[in-house]
């Protein structure tokens, strides 16, 4: 091909203070095949002028200076107004050597398969046999999926010529009119992801992208292989692959998208606290900040990538890979370095055995896995029936409705929660509406979602509690006293939802109170802000958010908050630091006030005129069978830990009173005195003492598990820091005992773990009494009401407390929904059926039927077991109703009793039909246009608060970003090994025709 036919070729190498394989990649260019090549070297702002180097190997090359780098692509784009009339641009980096026909190869497949981009086989850089990348494919989160092992042997095993969806950095060839159609590079992606954004704007603008093998080029990846830093390269990878998928899609695909990172990202940034990488978590946080403070440009963004598309998502989507690449690319690594770990274990075992001066510091890291692999186990195995099986209809684990019916709760005010006045609604229905929909629907899978969640964030939290108190070790040995106490399990054989939402929030509660006391090791530096500074109103709005959260779905969070504040406060003066005790409880003042408001109007309806105590607090329970103060400080409240095995951990718990020194002496006493002084709340309640509160017994245990497991947690701590350069004596003895007494504790809950359920019944009321919204048909099911009488353990459901040990709910149209879970504080027109059945029960009348027709209830049905009672299939915890109860309602002459099975018994209204039920059941209540406009009015506050949380994060992101970063910080660097440097002065340079020599 003569130097007129061939089209020409600009090659662009980028290049900001290159380490000693810049002249090998000029050299690679100098000696190409290809007659009609020019090469532009880009120096982005390079502390020494390349001329001189240029100029001893590429004399005929051309050197553009810039004054300011902001990376590999924006600084490749100088191209567009430097160069004219070029055909195509190959980009480089400044660490590729190319074969000498390696560009003729590709320019002619580049033509030959009607390309926009092309890609050649990247080999290594010292061993040229063995591949590094053959194109790219990317998941639908812009992720890169490599198509090739890295290292693997080439035997041409891969030569075909096929399409890919990126070309990886390194070496690109793209028409010179594609690129000026498609703007480029983006200005705004410095490094890592420019290459992936790039071809997808070329793909959405109709173009192909192809790989030819036949082109070879040696990548040294100096960034990879860390001769070149690059400290923020997982932050700008995250950080640039949400803005290619927020700018990249159509409209509605991208909130698909997008809910689905969101939800990744929430996972990933829990997994990183998990396993003590706050610094990636912060990362993940800090890509959505990033984006979503460019909005505007953002927008500018996608209208170009509109202006120049050609294909619909829908056919481009199609070449995505199909699995999520960024979660395996945290997998993969660990696979990769277990298999080499195997491969060399007889070595490894050989020289643990020959030398004895290992460290602890060595051996803690795969102790800790081990751990956290043993732990999961057993959770994953004793979870593993109900994890992949069907939730019973028992307690409150009752069906989720779908997101469009919760958000129109939420929104709309709340019309019929059994007869209650209508009124506001809990913000949990928006909560659980956005997640539904996060989930695509799937609001069966949300519910196991959400209880396998809570115990994950209950172990995450009580270990970032513990961890600022010891060495890496102490927050992991907390969680794991945390997860093996019965609590949580009890709760979930249960079927609590409540309690375990509490059980997951209460640990977080505890930091963000230890934080406000400013004492140390919580105290930020400088030490504690005035309550009037900024720092300290923030601290008053995370609190408050946080428990607003809660509080949605556990009302009894913000006094269970206040509680653990004045609790603290006391332990503070026993620990001889009261002063920082008055912070505490201002702060958590102050937290209460914004969950009221954020939760507004519905927090209103807890102190208005004939709101009942017993639905914030639980309904008691029969007096007889009240737990005793053992039970209660075992956690014993179900099948696990009700043996002397229980008392294992509260052992535990003692050990940092006995050896602890310094700050976790005191906080191992403010919690010891938090944790007893929190359990009195649920013995009194038990007691009868508070008139209410006796069913809500697990939501009040929940403070006094997590300051127990904290003081487990310390113990270990003070054994590696307060004992490790003490004499042996007594102490060392009583650390012994307690760390047996620790694993002894964690017995009750393995075996427990084999049944594969916690003890959770397998049938609930769904498969006993699917009937009853059955019975009447479609037409008759909207005036058809059950009437729920019993024990508040047995419902299935919350109730209004009638008596200590008897409780009432209502469900419409046959078996009840999680919309049930937040009753009004008002019965409303409820009240008048409480009024009936207590008159049925003291004989005053035999026509209870009559009276309740008018409000639609048609069967009323009384559990005698917290779950159904099947012979010879399954038995429950017996849980019998009042027998005065039972003696009125057997008396009325227009209730038949139907033969029922599941031991719940179960009475007909002979009064009742369809046309009876009047609309006096709806009742009065709060006005419509008052419920939206205090709706409005708490998603306001809503975004006002978690704007000013962001705004705080981002601020505490610079300030250590600026902490950790010299003056002259290392510039990052991309796979396209790109390097920024401190700006130099711009020399301007004439326009440079495309062939020239």
């Amino acid at each position: 091909m003569s130097e007129d036919q061939a089209p020409p070729v600009v090659a662009v190498v980028v290049a900001s203070d290159p380490g000693p394989w810049f002249e090998a990649c000029l050299e690679g260019l100098a000696a190409q095949d290809y007659p009609n090549l020019s090469t532009l070297v880009v120096d982005a702002a390079s502390a020494t002028s390349l001329a001189p180097r240029v100029a001893a190997v590429a004399p005929g090359a051309y050197l553009r200076r810039v004054g300011e780098s902001r990376g590999y692509g924006p600084s490749a784009n100088i191209v567009m107004e430097t160069v004219e009339g070029a055909a195509l641009y190959l980009f480089c980096h400044d660490d590729v050597v190319l074969a000498p026909d390696a560009i003729r190869r590709m320019v002619e497949e580049a033509f030959r398969s009607n390309a926009g981009v092309v890609a050649p086989k990247l080999l290594d850089y010292e061993e040229p046999e063995r591949l590094l990348q053959l194109g790219l494919g990317v998941d639908r989160f812009g992720a890169p999926v490599r198509r090739v092992e890295r290292g693997e042997f080439d035997r041409a095993q891969h030569d075909a010529v096929r399409e890919v969806f990126a070309a990886p950095g390194g070496c690109t060839l793209v028409r010179a009119d594609l690129f000026a159609t498609i703007g480029g590079f983006d200005p705004e992606i410095s490094l890592f992801g420019e290459d992936i954004d790039l071809c997808w704007r070329a793909r959405l603008a109709g173009a192909r992208v192809v790989v030819a093998p036949a082109a070879h080029v040696r990548h040294l990846e100096a960034t990879a292989s860390r001769q070149r830093p690059c400290p923020e390269a997982r932050s700008l990878q995250w950080r640039h692959e949400l803005r290619a998928v927020l700018k990249n899609y159509g409209s509605w695909r991208r909130a698909l998208v997008v809910a689905q990172l969101l939800v990744l990202s929430l996972a990933e940034v829990g997994y990183f606290l998990a396993i003590g990488k706050r610094w990636r978590a912060r990362q993940v946080l800090d890509a959505w900040r990033w984006n979503l403070s460019r909005e505007r440009d953002l927008k500018g963004a996608r209208a170009a990538v509109v202006a120049t598309r050609r294909l619909p998502d829908r056919l481009v989507c199609r070449l995505f890979s199909h699995r999520t690449f960024r979660v395996w690319r945290f997998v993969r690594p660990a696979l990769e370095d277990a298999a080499v770990r195997w491969s060399r274990s007889r070595h490894e075992l050989a020289g643990a055995l020959s030398s004895a001066g290992t460290s602890r510091q060595e051996r803690r890291p795969r102790a800790v896995v081990l751990a956290v692999l043993v732990v999961i186990l057993v959770i994953v195995v004793g979870s593993r029936s109900i994890l992949s099986g069907h939730l019973p209809l028992v307690g409150q684990l009752l069906p989720i409705p779908g997101p469009e019916h919760l958000l129109a709760r939420y929104l709309g005010g709340w019309q019929d929660a059994g007869l209650q006045r209508p009124g506001p609604a809990s913000p949990a229905f928006a909560i659980l509406g956005i997640a539904g929909i996060v989930l695509f629907g799937a609001t069966g899978l949300l519910l196991t979602v959400e209880l396998a969640l809570a115990v994950v964030l209950g172990a995450v939290g009580i270990a970032r509690l513990v961890r600022p108190l010891g060495p890496p070790g102490t927050g992991l040995v907390a969680a794991v006293a945390y997860l093996f106490l019965p609590l949580a399990w009890n709760d979930v054989a249960r079927g609590d939802v409540q309690a375990l939402i509490a059980y997951a929030g209460m640990p977080w509660v505890l930091g963000r109170l230890a934080r406000a006391s400013g004492l140390a090791p919580f105290s930020p530096a400088g030490g504690p802000a005035p309550l009037r500074s900024r720092r300290g109103i923030e601290e008053c709005l995370a609190l408050g958010v946080l428990v607003a959260v809660l509080g949605a779905f556990v009302p009894m969070i913000v006094l269970l908050m206040l509680a653990c504040a004045l609790a603290l406060a006391l332990g503070g003066v026993v620990a001889g630091e009261a002063r920082r005790g008055l912070r505490v409880l201002v702060v958590a003042a102050g937290g209460a006030v914004v969950a009221f408001v954020l939760c507004f109007p519905w927090s209103l309806t807890f102190v208005q005129p004939g709101a009942r105590w017993s639905v914030l607090s639980g309904a008691a329970g029969n007096p007889t069978s009240a737990p005793g103060l053992a039970t209660l400080l075992r956690f014993g409240l179900g099948p696990t830990g009700r043996g002397i095995l229980g008392w294992a951990f509260l052992v535990a718990a003692a050990l940092v009173l006995l050896v602890g020194r310094s700050e976790r002496l005191a906080w191992g006493i403010r919690w010891w005195v938090c944790g007893l002084a929190l359990a009195a709340l649920p013995f009194a309640a038990s007691e009868g003492w508070l008139g209410a509160g006796g069913g809500a017994l697990r939501v009040l245990l929940a403070p006094t598990a997590a300051c127990i497991a904290a003081c487990v947690g310390l113990g270990a701590s003070a054994i590696a820091v307060d004992l490790s350069h003490a004499g042996f004596g007594w102490r060392q003895l009583a650390g012994v005992a307690c760390g047996a007494c620790a694993l002894a504790g964690l017995l009750p809950v393995l075996g427990a773990s084999l049944g594969g359920r916690w003890g959770l019944p397998d049938t609930g009321y769904d498969v006993v009494l699917p009937w009853t919204a059955s019975a009447s048909g479609p037409s008759e099911a909207a005036a058809t009401r059950v009437l729920w009488l019993g024990d508040p353990t047995a419902l299935p459901m919350p109730g209004w407390q009638l008596v200590p040990g008897l409780a009432a709910g209502v469900s419409s149209g046959g078996l009840p929904d999680a919309t049930r879970l937040w009753p009004s504080a008002n019965p409303g027109v409820g009240t008048a059926l409480i009024r009936d059945v207590e008159s049925a029960e003291s004989g005053l009348t035999v026509r209870l039927g009559h009276l309740l027709a008018p409000s639609g209830i048609r069967y009323l049905v009384v559990p005698t077991a917290i779950a159904p009672e099947l012979p010879g299939t399954q038995t429950a915890q017996a849980a019998p109703p009042p027998q005065v109860l039972l003696d009125g309602l057997t008396a009325q002459s227009d209730l038949h009793q139907l033969p029922s099975e599941g031991g719940a018994l179960i009475f007909e209204n002979a009064a009742w039909s369809a046309g009876h039920v009047t609309a006096a059941a709806t009742g009065g209540g709060t006005p419509g246009w008052l419920r939206e406009l205090g709706v409005a009015a708490a998603l306001a506050a809503w975004a006002a608060a978690l704007t000013a949380l962001a705004l705080r994060e981002g601020r505490r992101s610079r300030r250590r970003a600026g902490h950790r970063s010299p003056s002259r910080a290392p510039s990052p660097a991309a796979p396209i090994d790109a390097l920024v440097s401190p700006p130099a002065p711009e020399r301007a340079e004439p326009a440079i025709p495309a062939g020239a020599t």
